[in-house]
């Protein structure tokens, strides 16, 4: 059986600009066979950008009754993006319960300023690139080095401790690299902490997805994560899925060729997909 999915969506229950019902109807359009939706979530808090504390049942409702409505079509699955800042939130089975929902994906998008910066407020690798250059400065003192590695300390964190399925966007802060330039992925340290990161991933038994939604919103030209890290995932057999990470309907889709050609020059011969009985390899064609 041919598969296409995607697991990682976002809609106006969170911020993203289209309905639950149009993604799935973009997805149908796509020849998708399964999507699953994931609110940014941050349980007990909320911002701007995640879903709001008080919307969870309206959220976890309209995507069980939309799987209902077109489950012989397509399969919709629930699930979340939940945010790891530690102390504070975690993407963990036990805080989301509840929901009951059928995946989690667990993201990086926090990193907290160590004690000695003086700063309260952490550094956000996902934000508008002048903003990213202010935490950097703030909590890192324009250290770019010191802030990736500590960003990798807390993937590496969260995969070892929380209880998940999928690691989103794996090197999410090259996302403003380009214009900053504050880290070279070349450098000896820096593959060293992909090593690390890559061996500790393994061990937790974690999906990792290839997230072509950098390239969807015009911020980056490549898939996360990079062909370099793709081949250090490959090495340990790390299992891998595809997402498009779209927050438009017209996105759904976006750049999964390129997604697949990454998947294939790494050693990959399969994808994962979310079954009834659980997360199952099929080929990758």
């Amino acid at each position: 059986m041919k598969r296409r999915a995607t697991y990682h969506t976002h809609t106006t229950w969170c911020d993203g600009r289209s309905s639950a019902e149009d993604m799935i109807l973009s997805a149908l359009e796509a020849g998708f066979t399964d999507i699953g939706f994931s609110a940014h979530a941050a349980w007990s808090f909320s911002s701007e950008w995640h879903l709001d504390i008080t919307a969870y049942e309206g959220y976890a409702g309209e995507i069980r009754r939309l799987a209902e409505q077109y489950r012989t079509r397509i399969t919709v699955r629930l699930g979340f993006e939940s945010d790891y800042i530690p102390g504070i939130t975690a993407p963990d089975r036990s805080l989301y319960e509840r929901w009951n929902p059928d995946f989690i994906i667990g993201s990086v998008h926090y990193v907290p300023a160590p004690a000695e910066s003086g700063s309260f407020v952490p550094w956000c690798v996902d934000a508008p690139t002048a903003e990213v250059r202010r935490g950097l400065e703030a909590c890192f003192g324009g250290d770019g080095k010191r802030a990736i590695q500590a960003y990798f300390a807390q993937v590496r964190k969260m995969a070892e401790t929380c209880d998940f399925d999928i690691i989103g966007h794996l090197d999410l802060p090259k996302k403003r690299n380009g214009e900053l330039r504050f880290f070279d992925e070349t450098a000896d340290w820096y593959r060293e902490e992909i090593a690390k990161t890559a061996a500790s991933i393994a061990a937790s038994g974690k999906i990792v997805e290839l997230n072509t939604g950098g390239i969807a919103r015009g911020v980056i030209e490549t898939v996360y994560p990079s062909k370099d890290i793709c081949r250090a995932l490959s090495r340990y057999n790390i299992p891998m899925t595809v997402n498009s990470d779209a927050h438009r309907s017209q996105d759904i889709a976006y750049a999964y060729p390129l997604a697949y050609e990454y998947a294939k020059e790494a050693g990959y011969t399969e994808l994962m997909y979310l079954d009834d009985s659980g997360w199952t390899g099929y080929p990758l064609e």
